[in-house]
């Protein structure tokens, strides 16, 4: 039988990023059997890379050039070349405003089914001149070049395609079974460095990057400073030592405690009593779904899509201009017992949303023509 060739191309193989996530999920719930699935990156990290776990799926990875330091002409070239040496059926961009470059040497390739998939609900560097101007053309090569059109979001489909146009939505989903977690919820703790049962756990999980509004983070605990509870901080990025410096700066090293780059989120969440989600816009935060499926709150950022919303009554959405809702919101929830939800309510809630692994792969096996 013959296989469904598909590239993915996208930005790099951080294990840090959201796409990247997104992308390695898919991989490894596919039909392998049915479905060849190969990669395009700018960015082939030497550490806390998937490269090693894709080639063991048997992908094969190729190193692109940007855009930004090549140039639009070059990078299109690049890609003319690419696609004479390499024949796929299906060509997946996930690459924002260089999609429709990248679709367009597809086309002329004569891929039958390219795809442009928006992550994404906003760009700040979008509104200076001349990256305005340009981003409305590459917008509407982008429209012009793709078969079809795919978003994480509603904001992320109005962003990168424009208001009411017809898109795919496939919301980036949760492997609900890392959620089972058996371990004592006391042994939890302690692996986190909280081993006071009377403290109660703050959470933040993100890259550090202007989009994800860190320090409103420390703001908020600097007005919690005489509170019981902890921030227990995951990732990493370019702002993460400006960061810590202010943390430092500001003597919160006991209430903001930095964890790194960690791969047990699942655990994280699990002790935790809110998690805080202030990002000024993102296409859709699949960690707040992630908490919901762990029976954690979350507070996130009113400038974010709705759609992260599973139902569980465990989402409060808040501006961010003001501090003051956050803190007071908080208290609230430091001052109740935790929320216990059935783990199938939770699972059904996420099926229904589809956010769970096995009814959200079923869209992608439609996408990509696999029965």
């Amino acid at each position: 039988m013959n296989k469904v060739r598909v590239l993915e191309v996208f930005d790099s193989l951080e294990i840090s990023g959201g796409v990247q996530m997104v992308i390695m999920n898919v991989l490894r719930n596919i039909d392998r059997e049915k479905v060849q699935i190969d990669f395009a990156v700018y960015d082939l990290p030497e550490k806390d890379s998937y490269k090693e776990e894709a080639e063991s799926l048997g992908v094969n990875i190729y190193k692109i050039d940007n855009v930004s330091s090549h140039g639009v002409f070059s990078f299109y070239k690049q890609m003319r070349s690419f696609f004479k040496e390499h024949t796929y059926d299906i060509v997946h961009a996930h690459n924002l405003f260089h999609n429709g470059i990248i679709l367009r040497a597809a086309k002329k390739a004569g891929v039958k089914k390219r795809i442009s998939h928006s992550h994404q609900s906003f760009d700040d560097r979008n509104y200076k001149f001349p990256r305005n101007f340009f981003t409305v053309f590459f917008k509407a090569l982008n429209n012009i070049e793709a078969t079809d059109r795919v978003a994480c979001s509603d904001l992320a489909a109005d962003f990168l395609f424009g208001k009411n146009k017809p898109y795919i939505f496939i919301p980036n989903s949760v492997d609900f079974e890392k959620f089972r977690i058996e371990k004592p919820i006391n042994e939890l703790r302690e692996s986190f460095g909280v081993s006071d049962p009377s403290v109660r756990i703050l959470a933040h999980i993100g890259r550090f990057a202007k989009q994800k509004n860190q320090p409103m983070l420390i703001e908020i605990m600097k007005r919690l400073r005489n509170k019981n509870c902890v921030l227990l901080v995951a990732g990493q990025g370019e702002l993460r030592e400006k960061f810590l410096n202010t943390v430092k700066k500001e003597g919160l090293q006991e209430k903001i405690r930095y964890l790194g780059l960690i791969r047990n989120i699942p655990e994280l969440l699990a002790v935790s009593d809110c998690l805080l989600v202030p990002s000024i816009y993102e296409g859709l935060p699949i960690v707040g779904v992630e908490a919901q499926a762990a029976g954690c709150r979350a507070i996130i950022s009113k400038h974010l899509t709705k759609q992260v919303d599973l139902g569980l009554g465990l989402v409060d959405y808040l501006d961010i201009s003001d501090y003051s809702p956050w803190v007071q919101r908080i208290k609230e929830i430091l001052s109740e017992p935790k929320i216990e939800i059935p783990t199938e309510t939770i699972l059904a809630h996420l099926k229904e949303h589809h956010f769970e692994n096995e009814s959200n792969l079923k869209i992608w096996d439609e996408l990509y023509g696999i029965e």
